[in-house]
């Protein structure tokens, strides 16, 4: 369907934690949302992954993204997230070292960012 709203935003490590990035949300006509992560940022260790998060700064409601992949091995991660959910309001994007122990709660922030819209035009 056609696109009725873009935004995009600079990710960055928090904590000194080293990590940059892009992040951009696309909601189309049909209800229907992507959110996609291109972030360097070291490699995991064994037992542990990396998270996405949008966050809706006046609600507080975080949605998971899903786990970034690094399909070459190296620092360079991805993540494409689609939903039939209006993340518009989702402006805050957060990445998050999880344990792989089944926990759903978010682990440690270690880089984020701030969507901003893009007016496209018509």
């Amino acid at each position: 369907g056609k696109e009725t709203w873009f935004a995009y935003g600079a990710l960055a490590g928090v904590e000194n934690f080293p990590a940059n990035g892009l992040a951009k949300s696309h909601c189309f006509e049909k209800e229907e949302c992507i959110h996609t992560i291109q972030a360097n940022i070291s490699i995991s260790k064994n037992g542990t992954f990396y998270e996405g998060w949008v966050l809706d700064p006046k609600t507080g409601e975080r949605l998971s993204t899903g786990h970034l992949k690094s399909t070459l091995g190296d620092v360079r991660h991805n993540l494409s997230f689609e939903t039939a959910k209006d993340i518009r309001a989702f402006t805050k994007v957060l990445i998050t070292l999880e344990k792989d122990d089944g926990d759903p709660a978010p682990g440690k922030l270690v880089a984020q960012g701030t969507l901003k819209e893009l007016k496209r035009d018509k």
